[in-house]
C-alpha cells in the first residue's frame, strides 16, 4: 500500500515540476500567458483605405473581429494571426461592395513572433489595403420579363439611381431594385417581382454592368377597406382618415400614408394594413386595417427648478377620444413661486372638413412677477387647417379679462379685451422634445380691442423660428439655433397692459438673466417693451447614449419703442453649459448660465434651470 501511495505522489509531482519550470524555460511571454488576464495586448491599424467613400473606413473596422475583440487578448502570436487572417475575406467583401474589385489586403504583425517576448506590449496588427481602381457603372439596363404593360414602361436606370459612369456601390443596386418595385407599386401594380438581377464585373474595362428584369404582376384597384379591432373609436372616423377611395388605382404611397395618419392620432398602439396577396375577379384588392386601441386617458406630471422662480410642478389629464371621434380634452395646471395657472383645451378634428381642427382654450392665470401682479381669465376658439404635411394656419375669436398692478404704479388697471388670434406654422421637426433635424417657423398675431374703452386698441405679433442640423453624425452632434422678433402697434408703451408687453430673460429666453430682467428696468422693476429681439445658439454633444453636453450662447433684449434702437440700448448676452440626461420620455435638462453684462445689485452671478425637454 505504501509503495502505491509513493508512486501516485511521484506521478503528481512530475507534471507540477514541469509546469513550474515553464516560465524560466520559455521566457516572459509564457509567464504573461499564465498570469491572470494574460495574453498579448495589441492595437489595430488599417492603412491605404481610399478617402472615397468616407464610410468605408468605418465599415472595415466594423467587420473586423480583430478590432471588435481588441480587449480580449489572445494567448499567442499564432492565435492573434489566426484571428486577423479571418478578417481579410470580410474586408475584401467591403471593398468589393464599393467597387474596388481589384483590392488586396495584406497582413503584418509588428514586431515579429521571434521578438515579441523581448519587446514591450502592445503589438501592432497592421492591415495594408491596396485598393486598385474603383469600378464604375457600365450601361445599366431595366427590362420587362414577359408581356409589355400598356402605358407603364420600366423606369429609366437614372430614375432608379443607377447612372452610367457613376462609381459602383452595392447599396445603390439594392436601392435601385426597391425603386423599380415601387415604380409599379405606386402605379397600380401591388405585386411586381424582380425575376432576374445580374451584376457582372468587367475587369478589362473596370466597369460593372447591372441588369434587371422585372414582371409587374396583375393590375389592381383598391377594393373594400375593412377595419377591425375598434372598441371605443367610431369606425366612421377611421374610415374618413383612409386616404384612398374604393376603385382608385392601387398606390403603395397611400397605404404608407394611411399607416402614418393612424399612428399620428395617438389612438392606436398597433396599426397593420394587410391584403390577401392577389386581386379578385374585378381586379380589386381589398385592404384590411387591423387596429389595437390605446387607453384613452393619460396623466402627466412634471417638475422643474430655476433660480429665478424656484421649484415648480405641472400636470395634466387628457382624454384622447372623448366622444368617439378623437375629440381630445385636456385639463392641467402649472404652479411655481411666480405663476399659478389652470387651463383647459378641447380639440375637435374634422370640423367642417377633414383637414380642419376646432380648438377651444380657457385659462386662469395668477402671476406675481418683478414687473407686475396680475390675474386674468382668457377664453378663445379657433379653427386650424392643415394645408400640407408641414404647414398649418388658423384663426378665431378670443376674450380676455385682466386686473393688473404694475410695480412702478400704485393703482390697478382692469381690461376687458376682445381679440382675434391668428397663427401660422411651418414645422419639419421630427421630435418636439428632442429635435435633431428640420426647422420650425411660426407667426402668432392678434388685434386687441378694449370693449369698455374704445381708445384702447393695438396689434401684437411675434415671429419666431428654430433650426437643427446634425451633420450626419447619427445625432451625436447637433447644432441648434433659435430667434424671435415681435412688435406692438397702435398704442403707447404705458397704456399696453403690463402682462401683454414683451419681456426677455429666463429659461425660455436669455438664460443667465432672471425672468423678465433682460431689458430696461426702473430700479429693479422690469418695464417690458413694445418690441423684442432674442436668439439662442447651442452645440449639443451626445457623449454617450444617455449623457449629453450643451454649451450655449443666448442674446436679446426688449425695447421701450416699437422700432428697436440699438444706439441707445445694447443687446444683453448670457452663456453657459448644459447637461442632458436622455430618457424614453425625453431629455432631462440642467443648464447653468452666467450674464455676460452683469448689472450691479440687479443680476445674480449665475442662473440654474432644471426641466424636461430641450430648451428649444
Amino acid at each position: 500500500m505504501k509503495g502505491r501511495m509513493t508512486a501516485r505522489i511521484r506521478v503528481l509531482l512530475i507534471p507540477a515540476c514541469i509546469f513550474m519550470a515553464c516560465p524560466a524555460f520559455f521566457g516572459s511571454a509564457w509567464a504573461r500567458a499564465l498570469a491572470p488576464g494574460a495574453g498579448l495586448s495589441y492595437v489595430v491599424v488599417i492603412q491605404g483605405v481610399p478617402e472615397d467613400p468616407p464610410e468605408m473606413k468605418r465599415l472595415l473596422r466594423e467587420v473586423s473581429r480583430t478590432v471588435q475583440k481588441e480587449g480580449e487578448w489572445p494567448a499567442s502570436i499564432a492565435l492573434l494571426r489566426r484571428r486577423a487572417e479571418a478578417d481579410m475575406a470580410e474586408m475584401k467583401a467591403v471593398l468589393r461592395s464599393f467597387g474596388y474589385f481589384r483590392a488586396h489586403v495584406a497582413l503584418e504583425i509588428l514586431p515579429g513572433p521571434e521578438a515579441v517576448q523581448d519587446l514591450p506590449e502592445p503589438v501592432t496588427v497592421q492591415f495594408r489595403v491596396d485598393s486598385g481602381p474603383r469600378f464604375t457603372l457600365g450601361e445599366p439596363s431595366i427590362t420587362l420579363a414577359g408581356r409589355a404593360v400598356d402605358g407603364l414602361a420600366p423606369p429609366a436606370p437614372a430614375e432608379a439611381g443607377i447612372i452610367e459612369g457613376a462609381p459602383y456601390a452595392a447599396a445603390k443596386v439594392v436601392e435601385a431594385e426597391k425603386s423599380i418595385l415601387n415604380h409599379y407599386k405606386n402605379n397600380g401594380y401591388p405585386f411586381p417581382v424582380i425575376v432576374q438581377r445580374e451584376v457582372t464585373a468587367d475587369f478589362a474595362a473596370n466597369q460593372v454592368r447591372v441588369w434587371f428584369r422585372v414582371t409587374p404582376g396583375p393590375y389592381a384597384l383598391f377594393g373594400k377597406t375593412r377595419i377591425t379591432g375598434l372598441d371605443r373609436v367610431n369606425p366612421e372616423y377611421v374610415q374618413n382618415l383612409i386616404p384612398w377611395d374604393e376603385g382608385a388605382p392601387y398606390d403603395l404611397r397611400l397605404v404608407d400614408k394611411a399607416r402614418r395618419i393612424l399612428f399620428d392620432t395617438n389612438l392606436f398602439g398597433m396599426v397593420e394594413l394587410e391584403n390577401p396577396g392577389d386581386v379578385d375577379d374585378q381586379d380589386r384588392l381589398p385592404i384590411t386595417v387591423r387596429l389595437t386601441e390605446r387607453a384613452p386617458r393619460t396623466i402627466q406630471l412634471g417638475m422643474e427648478y430655476t433660480t429665478d422662480y424656484g421649484p415648480g410642478i405641472s400636470g395634466n389629464w387628457t382624454h384622447r377620444n372623448l366622444l368617439g371621434k378623437a375629440e381630445k380634452l385636456t385639463a392641467g395646471a402649472v404652479f411655481n413661486r411666480r405663476i399659478r395657472t389652470a387651463f383647459g383645451r378641447f380639440d375637435k378634428p374634422m370640423f367642417l372638413g377633414k383637414k380642419n381642427v376646432l380648438i377651444g382654450r380657457s385659462a386662469f392665470n395668477d402671476e406675481t412677477t418683478d414687473a407686475y401682479n396680475a390675474r386674468s381669465v382668457d377664453a378663445s376658439a379657433l379653427v386650424k387647417r392643415q394645408f400640407t404635411q408641414h404647414f398649418s394656419a388658423g384663426g378665431g375669436l378670443g376674450f380676455r379679462c385682466s386686473r393688473v398692478k404694475e410695480k412702478t404704479k400704485d393703482q390697478r388697471t382692469s381690461r376687458a379685451l376682445a381679440y382675434l388670434p391668428l397663427a401660422g406654422t411651418y414645422d419639419t421637426r421630427e421630435d418636439l422634445l428632442n429635435p435633431t433635424r428640420g426647422y420650425e417657423l411660426s407667426l402668432a398675431m392678434s388685434p386687441y380691442q378694449d370693449v369698455g374703452d374704445g381708445d384702447v386698441r393695438f396689434f401684437r405679433y411675434l415671429l419666431s423660428g428654430s433650426a437643427y442640423w446634425n451633420f450626419n453624425t447619427g445625432d451625436k452632434v447637433v447644432f441648434a439655433v433659435r430667434a424671435a422678433f415681435g412688435q406692438i402697434y397702435g398704442i403707447d408703451h404705458d397704456r399696453v397692459p403690463a402682462d401683454l408687453r414683451f419681456y426677455a430673460g429666463g429659461g425660455g429666453s436669455v438664460r443667465g438673466y432672471a425672468y423678465q430682467l433682460a431689458g430696461p428696468v426702473q430700479g429693479n422693476v422690469p418695464l417690458g417693451g413694445l418690441s423684442v429681439l432674442t436668439f439662442s445658439v447651442e452645440f449639443r454633444f451626445r457623449v454617450s447614449d444617455s449623457i449629453g453636453l450643451v454649451p450655449f450662447l443666448d442674446g436679446g433684449t426688449v425695447f421701450l419703442n416699437r422700432v428697436p434702437d440699438f444706439e441707445d440700448q445694447d443687446m444683453m448676452y448670457g452663456a453657459g453649459l448644459g447637461l442632458r440626461y436622455y430618457t424614453v420620455i425625453g431629455p432631462i435638462r440642467l443648464d447653468v448660465a452666467v450674464p455676460l453684462d452683469k448689472r450691479k445689485d440687479l443680476d445674480n452671478s449665475f442662473q440654474l434651470y432644471v426641466s424636461i425637454g430641450q430648451s428649444f
